[in-house]
């Protein structure tokens, strides 16, 4: 699985991850950056066949080179992905719009 928020990924128990510094909504890199992209896919394929244990993430050499115009880093993890590792179970609930009352806000 390709992954720029491994944490939450791991936390699901994928078979393997390739991490990448890229924002959030773009694991791929830029659209219509078809290079980049094949770059990227090349070293995520190497990266999958190269991790025999389960559960290996694996944080590839691909950064982001320039802030993306929505903020989408944070220096610490936010809340909701603080809990899904705690909690991995509880996406279910979260996709079934089933969260608790403590969690609401």
């Amino acid at each position: 699985m390709v992954s720029n928020i491994p944490d939450l990924t791991a936390s699901v128990s994928p078979p393997r991850v390739a991490a990448v510094g890229y924002p959030i909504g773009l694991p791929m890199g830029r659209p219509g950056d078809s290079e980049g992209q094949i770059g990227l896919l090349r070293a995520v394929l190497d990266t999958l066949v190269e991790i025999e244990t389960p559960g290996i993430v694996k944080h590839l050499q691909f950064e982001w080179q320039e802030e993306p115009a929505i903020h989408t880093h944070h220096p610490e993890s936010p809340p909701i992905i603080k809990l899904l590792v705690k909690k991995p179970l509880f996406v279910r609930k979260l996709i079934k719009h089933e969260i608790p009352e403590q969690y609401q806000t």
